[in-house]
Formats: C-alpha cells, structure tokens, sequence
C-alpha cells in the first residue's frame, strides 16, 4: 500500500557562486507549481564535477542566507558545507529521507545542463530510491542524457506535476519555466571588470560581495 503524502519538500542544490536573481526567481516558480511546504537552498562543499568555488564555503553559505532571509517557505540546509572533500547529492537525499520519514514527498531540482552529466554523478541510480528527480529544461540546454539515464529515468516518468506532488520519492518529471538570463559566471566577470551587479542579485549579496572583495582577482569559470 503506498504510504499518502502529507508534505513535500523541494531541495534546490547548487554552487551559488553567488546565489542570484535567477536561482531565487527558478526557486520561487518551483515551491509555487508544486505547492511545496518548503524549498531547501543546498550549497555544494566542493562539487565533483566543477572546478573550485570562488567563494569559501562559509561565504557562500552566508550569501544563501541573506538571499532567503524574508522568503517563506524557503530553508537554507547548510549539511553539505559541514562534509571533507566532495559532496554527494546523494548521500544528502539518504538523510533527508531518514530525517523527514516514509510520508513526506522529497523531490530534487536539477537544469537539464545538470542532467545531461548525470551518469557521471556517484550512484545516481540510488537518487530514486529516497526522492523525486524534477529536471528543468534549460531554453540553451535541451533535454537529453546518457542512454542508460535516459531509460532509468523514462521508466518512472510523472505526467502532471499533480503527480509529482502525491509522489513521496521515485518519481521523474521535467518541465521549463520563465527563466532569467542571468548567471554566476557573468556576475563574476562583471565584478572582476569593475563593472555593476545591482539588480542581478539582491542588494544585501552584493553589499557582502563588496565587502569581502570577493570575484574581484579572480579567473572566471564555467558554473552557473
């Protein structure tokens, strides 16, 4: 008998090198459409896949914070700041399960730039066993992955997010929203040209960016 789901929980992971208008926007959108008791912001430690942060963990945790301050419904989950080495989405997922129980729907947030790489990721055949997969597709990356991935994950496809939001974990969706055009990758280059991020990210974020001299000596990479 399958267990009803009496909450759903959003975990919306990223670098947030810095965390910006975008990523609150995309995550606004998401706790809407699913009606979601909560969006959990995770920074990544030190994500496999990507080159080395600009911003300390610390910092970049402190930035999601100040981003999520006067949101409701939106948590800030610090628990992959506080591992050594790599952080793996799916050793987060596991506790999260663990923590929230069998009745609670959990669902995870990746681009589809994200899950184009995903057979590259560490046990990604286990995401499904604690929690939902909600792909959103990027207008600059379309949907597509390893064939494998693919066929995983057209195997539990949702038609509805209805679906999505009565299903506790094993679920796969996808579906676009209203994006907007703006990226880490060029917040940095701005700030380490001299030039304004006002308007881009929220004020208290880019008075901490300021403040620290964060991005301003830096070679500018590829995360988003």
């Amino acid at each position: 008998m399958t267990t009803p789901v009496r909450k759903h929980c959003l975990v919306f992971g990223g670098t947030f090198d810095p965390i910006h208008h975008g990523h609150l926007r995309s995550a606004i959108e998401l706790r809407e459409l699913l009606q979601a008791d909560e969006l959990r912001l995770m920074p990544s430690h030190q994500p496999p896949l990507r080159g080395r942060p600009g911003g300390t963990a610390r910092q970049r945790l402190e930035m999601v914070q100040l981003a999520a301050a006067n949101e409701p419904g939106f948590v800030v989950d610090d628990r992959e700041l506080n591992r050594d080495g790599a952080s793996y989405t799916v050793d987060s997922l596991r506790e999260l399960r663990t923590e929230l129980g069998d009745g609670v729907g959990l669902t995870m947030v990746m681009g589809s730039d994200a899950y184009a790489k995903l057979h590259r990721w560490h046990r990604w055949q286990s995401l499904l066993d604690y929690a939902n997969v909600w792909v959103i597709e990027r207008a600059d990356h379309p949907l597509q992955a390893d064939g494998e991935v693919a066929a995983a994950m057209d195997a539990r496809r949702l038609a509805s997010v209805e679906q999505l939001r009565a299903s506790a974990a094993g679920g796969f969706f996808s579906s676009r929203l209203i994006q907007l055009p703006i990226s880490a990758t060029d917040i940095r280059a701005r700030v380490a040209a001299g030039r304004s991020i006002r308007y881009l990210l929220p004020d208290a974020v880019a008075e901490r960016i300021a403040h620290w001299g964060l991005y301003q000596n830096m070679q500018t990479g590829t995360q988003s």
